[in-house]
């Protein structure tokens, strides 16, 4: 492991570890260790601080793929160059609802839309 990929895996522990302390001052507050709570209370709050944490890392990745596509694609069916746009949509992921910044170009002479940050295969 480099220097660089040390230095975010180090990082990444310290803002679990600071996500972690949020969560149970959360549940401090809420009174929830005022007595023996059933564990799926303090499991639930953590798998939603991971749903969470997993909906931003989506939107992110995907504003990351949008950014990368270029101001031009060739459409899939007649390799016509075409513009290329983002929009914001909502995407339902096993996460949750979260908000996807994605590329998307029409081909007028096709009359199609297509999503350029896709391979030709389907494959992404």
């Amino acid at each position: 492991m480099d220097a660089k990929q040390q230095a975010r895996e180090e990082k990444r522990k310290r803002l679990l570890n600071e996500l972690a302390e949020l969560m149970i001052e959360d549940q401090v507050e809420e009174g929830v260790f005022l007595g023996t709570p059933h564990f799926s209370v303090i499991e639930a709050a953590a798998v939603n601080l991971g749903n969470q944490l997993s909906r931003k890392a989506q939107e992110r990745a995907a504003g990351e793929i949008a950014a990368n596509c270029g101001c031009t694609a060739p459409c899939p069916t007649c390799d016509c160059e075409c513009e290329v746009t983002s929009q914001k949509r909502d995407v339902t992921s096993t996460s949750g609802v979260l908000e996807m910044i994605e590329a998307i170009a029409y081909c007028h002479k096709c009359r199609r839309s297509f999503f350029p940050s896709a391979s030709r295969d389907g494959n992404g």
